[in-house]
């Protein structure tokens, strides 16, 4: 029996056989940057094809301004650790960060001396509570675009509307929405994007970007070493990308990145972002014959992310989770999600939810077939 995968949230499945392909032959390429020779050529053509195809699909200004990174998280630290603090600063986040957000965001607290201030319930949707949290010392806005736990879907336009008006910086996190609703930094007034590769745009795992559209910002890196470029001097080079990408590329994940973008273009984005509404909606439909389930309601409605959490009273979600895997070959993810924030506005941070995230490749049959798994479970435990 096959899978049928419900943890989109967590990484895409399955990979597009494009992507699979590329990280393959990209894997014997040369170093980037570091030979002049036909291989290492080869490599660094690959990395520059996909930073302009990255920046176009962002509208990201520069593709010099797109950073490589292993992850999201490491994106978010080379923002937060990257700028230049002082005591007393203050940032306004969504309260709807994950802990690659929130942890960093904690350390700057206790090492640094900053305040955050997370907004409460539904503050993060509207302007006019956004701007009553800003002070003389406010320095920074950070969007969760889209949570992990609920699907609640952030206007992103409002956070950079205010960031504008209030000459701030915006660093959105996009580990949710990218690859399923349109960012355009640039028009949106985005100064920090944090991309994940494995997710929304179908990459492998391992690989992420940071996007940068802030020219008057020098981050300090998060790692110093060879760069490729000013050998010579002991200090890290200013210059972007090259200041922030220090040691060897992950040149395949890149490549298989880059595939994986081209297949959401080849897709639509409006079509991979329809599809996974209608088999989100029709799993809501039809989950709603069944009393003992309780959803987690998103503060953003219509607009949502193909995400569910869900409690059945009386039953334990991991071992709901386990049983679907175990007999019925469904992969759902039950716990916190890394998003204690998230969990405490639902009431849900002491035994954490069942999350039920969709993609592209899901199916009305799989959704059929999860929807009876779930009522055999139900019925079976709870007699």
């Amino acid at each position: 029996m096959s899978i049928i995968y419900f943890d989109h949230a967590a990484t895409s499945y399955p990979k597009p056989q494009e992507v699979i392909e590329a990280v393959g032959q990209a894997v014997n390429l040369g170093n980037p940057g570091r030979g002049g020779h036909f291989l290492s050529k080869e490599a660094s053509r690959v990395v520059t094809d996909a930073r302009y195809e990255f920046a176009s699909f962002f509208g990201c200004e520069s593709a010099e301004s797109v950073i490589f990174t292993k992850s999201a998280t490491e994106a978010v630290n080379l923002v937060l650790k990257g700028y230049h603090w002082q005591k007393g600063d203050h940032i306004i986040a969504s309260g709807f960060e994950h802990n690659a957000v929130y942890r960093t965001l904690h350390y700057l607290e206790k090492t640094i001396g900053i305040s955050v201030t997370y907004l409460q319930d539904s503050e993060a949707l509207h302007k006019e509570n956004i701007i009553s949290n800003i002070t003389e010392s406010t320095r920074l806005l950070i969007c969760t675009h889209g949570s992990n736990v609920d699907g609640t879907l952030l206007p992103a336009d409002i956070w950079g509307d205010i960031s504008r008006e209030y000459e701030l910086k915006l660093l959105v996190d996009a580990a949710q929405s990218a690859g399923i609703h349109p960012i355009h930094m640039t028009n949106q007034n985005i100064d920090y994007l944090a991309v994940p590769g494995h997710k929304g745009l179908l990459g492998p795992q391992g690989i992420g970007i940071l996007l940068l559209n802030n020219k008057d910002t020098l981050l300090s890196p998060l790692i110093y070493g060879g760069t490729g470029t000013f050998s010579e001097e002991p200090e890290q080079p200013a210059e972007i990308p090259h200041r922030l990408e220090s040691g060897t590329l992950n040149v395949s994940g890149i490549a298989g990145l880059h595939a994986g973008v081209k297949e959401v273009l080849h897709r639509g984005l409006k079509n991979i972002q329809n599809h996974e509404e209608e088999m989100l909606y029709d799993f809501l439909q039809k989950i709603e014959s069944m009393p003992e389930v309780s959803i987690t309601q998103p503060a953003s409605f219509p607009a949502r992310l193909p995400v569910v959490s869900l409690r059945v009273k009386g039953l334990d979600v991991h071992e709901i989770a386990v049983i679907l895997d175990e007999h019925y070959n469904i992969a759902v993810r039950a716990g916190l999600h890394c998003a204690p924030l998230a969990h405490s506005r639902a009431g849900t941070n002491n035994i954490g939810t069942l999350r039920i995230s969709f993609g592209y490749n899901n199916t009305k049959d799989e959704v059929n077939t999860l929807i009876r798994a779930l009522r055999e479970i139900i019925d079976g435990l709870l007699g």
